[in-house]
């Protein structure tokens, strides 16, 4: 092995890093070196560490095997985790697996350094140093232990003199309560005494004032009954008169739509019968003319068609008097039916007043299966005059005209 590979090896690294963390307060802690096989395992892991580090200082590197540094340091990092996990949990069998590592594995693989040294070269310096590195753990474990206990002795201290001052509270109180008690003592008896004073007190006012309440209760009850009667009453003839009322408005509320519609419906009946008498006068009024003009004429074929004209002027002139005639009739015919609509309505309370309450609801029924549900009659437009009885019409005047 070369000299630069073996003076920058990861050996070196990682034994500087476990010597450094011989250094941390975990492994100074009292708890781990009272324990006499943790504080072994954990010195012998190490010494082993020292010794190494001593080794690789004085054997040279032809005579170190590259193989078995690798070992060692593969054998190491398993040392350094073991000690670095009883830093964070605290177990001590960690450190026994560490002493483990060292006895079953480093131990062995030692003739990596080369031919091992009899025990007259075998440099004492290394084993005092450490020694002196083990004592120097055993002194702080020491002094971390004395720090511990002077504290532990201030503490006591306080606690002494915070218990002389709790006694000496605690028997000034007893002394205050044993007054207070005193006083208290004194203090219910008065007030039992008065307690029962104003007891008796206001058990004879509770009974005089008991006995005016019965007295006025009573007088109370007695007029209030006769106010309830008088006002059970005046509520009947209330209700009655109400019934009454509410009937008269929904008759009236009923009846005067019905009595709305028939004055609506006769006054456009008025307006069609007009239109009516004015289409059919006027239709009239040609036909009058037509006769009028050609009576004293001699009947011709040009006379013919004259009259025939004119008598047709008429009849399409007097034709949409059929039409408005049966919208006057059907106006008036829905005011005829809303007049008697309304009529029966309006004498229906009255009517039915004096019948037992069944057959009022009888009535009732039937008159609304009579004026709801039903289907108004449909409304069609239908000529006066078809059109083939107007062919049939002029055919025959064509032929008298030829005759």
């Amino acid at each position: 092995m070369n000299s630069s590979e073996y003076a920058s090896h990861p050996l070196r690294n990682l034994l500087e890093r476990l010597t450094e963390l011989r250094k941390s307060t975990e492994f100074t802690d009292p708890d781990l070196l009272s324990n006499d096989a943790s504080a072994t395992a954990l010195e012998t892991t190490f010494a082993t560490v020292a010794v190494v580090c001593s080794m690789l200082e004085r054997t040279p590197a032809l005579l170190v095997s590259e193989y078995g540094l690798t070992q060692l340091q593969n054998s190491f990092q398993s040392i350094f985790n073991e000690l670095t996990h009883y830093q964070s949990n605290r177990n001590h069998g960690h450190i026994q697996n560490a002493k483990a590592q060292i006895e079953q594995v480093v131990m062995s693989q030692l003739w990596a350094f080369g031919p091992i040294p009899t025990a007259g070269d075998f440099d004492q310096s290394d084993l005092v140093e450490v020694v002196n590195q083990a004592t120097q753990t055993a002194r702080d474990a020491v002094r971390q232990l004395v720090v511990e206990r002077d504290s532990l002795r201030t503490r006591q201290m306080d606690l002494t003199q915070q218990v002389l001052n709790a006694e000496a509270k605690l028997e000034s109180l007893s002394e205050t309560v044993a007054k207070q008690k005193a006083e208290a003592v004194s203090v219910v008896a008065v007030v039992q005494q008065m307690y029962a004073e104003k007891e008796a007190e206001r058990v004879a006012a509770f009974s005089t004032m008991l006995q005016d309440l019965r007295a006025d209760f009573s007088t109370l009850q007695t007029d209030s009954e006769k106010t309830q009667s008088e006002r059970l009453d005046a509520l009947r003839t209330s209700q009655e008169e109400a019934a009454r009322i509410v009937q008269v408005v929904g008759n009236t509320g009923i009846t005067g739509n019905y009595q709305k519609i028939a004055n609506v419906e006769g006054a456009q009946a008025d307006i069609w019968r007009w239109m009516t008498i004015a289409f059919f006068s006027a239709g009239i009024v040609i036909a009058v003319a037509t006769f009028w003009k050609f009576w004293h004429e001699p009947f011709s074929p040009e006379t013919a068609w004259s009259v025939l004209i004119r008598l047709m002027y008429a009849i399409v002139i007097a034709t949409p008097a059929w039409y408005t005639a049966k919208e006057s009739a059907r106006h008036r015919s829905s005011a005829d039916r809303a007049r008697q609509t309304e009529l029966e309505l309006a004498s229906l309370g009255p009517f039915i007043e004096l019948m037992p309450d069944d057959r009022k609801h009888q009535i009732r029924e039937e008159l609304t299966k009579r004026y709801f549900g039903n289907q108004p009659p449909e409304h069609t437009a239908e000529p006066p005059i078809s059109i083939q009885k107007l062919s049939d019409l002029a055919i025959e005047l064509m032929k008298a005209a030829k005759k």
